[in-house]
């Protein structure tokens, strides 16, 4: 396989990007092609089926641009549709944000337990602590849904008052637990990342979705011999389902970079 074809990267609107990020900074040679689903997020209020239906695809249609990997960015659907993605990528290797949080976590054992912040819907999943258990039995897993954490971070309210307080009443029962490790399991978290290490402290080490996906992404290229070895810059394409305008908004922000172009597709 050529080692120049792009990353596909795919997420239920613009929480992925933080992958994307994580992705330019680490693999800076390979090319990337995003797509996010904004006409139909959000993805958590839907059916597993659904979900299915719509991951199914998204990574038909990355399959189609000739990539030679998928990640999936969005917690919901490696929470439910992993299965039928790699079923989908045939050869292709597949890697999803959860199994990289998961293995970034048991790599280093803390003392304490584990705590894992997400929305509900990938709380309620319990995929983050059933594959933590399935790595390491003895963990100790404590979760926490944050549903207001998304509507915040996309108002642009990082380090607001608002954020902080809501922050510190979220994280207060998972820091009574002793904790050593927080996993950051939402893409959008990132970006409250300054914020939540003030409200836990110097001493919980925080799993950063975003940086554990990058990083398992080049362990598994230079594995597999796809690395690219180009010498030119990469090409990045940003793809989404509805009118791109608050996508680039936002997108830009959580990018930390100007997108460019952002295409739209018509199912």
């Amino acid at each position: 396989m050529d080692g120049d074809r792009p990353i596909g990267v795919f997420d239920s609107g613009v929480g992925g990007l933080t992958v994307v990020r994580a992705l330019m900074e680490r693999l800076p040679r390979e090319s990337i092609v995003y797509f996010g689903d904004t006409a139909r997020v959000p993805y958590g209020i839907k059916s597993v089926a659904t979900i299915e239906h719509f991951a199914a695809q998204i990574a038909d249609f990355l399959l189609g641009q000739s990539v030679k990997m998928l990640i999936v960015a969005c917690n919901t659907m490696a929470a439910v549709a992993t299965d039928v993605i790699r079923a989908r990528a045939g050869a292709i290797p597949v890697i999803d944000v959860i199994e990289a949080g998961a293995l970034a976590t048991v790599a280093h054992p803390d003392r304490g337990g584990i705590g894992v912040i997400g929305t509900p819907t990938t709380i309620n999943s319990n995929a983050y602590a059933r594959r933590i258990h399935a790595l390491d039995s003895s963990a100790r897993v404590y979760s926490q849904a944050c549903p207001l954490f998304v509507p915040l971070v996309e108002e642009g309210w990082l380090d607001h008052p608002v954020t902080r307080m809501t922050a510190q009443e979220y994280l207060r029962p998972v820091l009574a637990e002793d904790i050593g490790s927080l996993v950051l399991g939402c893409t959008h978290y990132p970006l409250l990342k300054p914020l939540l290490k003030d409200v836990v402290g110097p001493e919980v080490r925080l799993i950063d979705s975003a940086v554990t996906t990058a990083e398992l992404a080049a362990e598994s290229l230079n594995a597999m011999g796809l690395a690219s070895r180009r010498a030119g810059l990469p090409a990045y394409r940003f793809v989404v389902t509805d009118i791109p305008l608050r996508f680039q908004t936002i997108g830009e922000r959580f990018l930390g970079r100007s997108l460019g172009k952002v295409e739209r597709v018509d199912w």
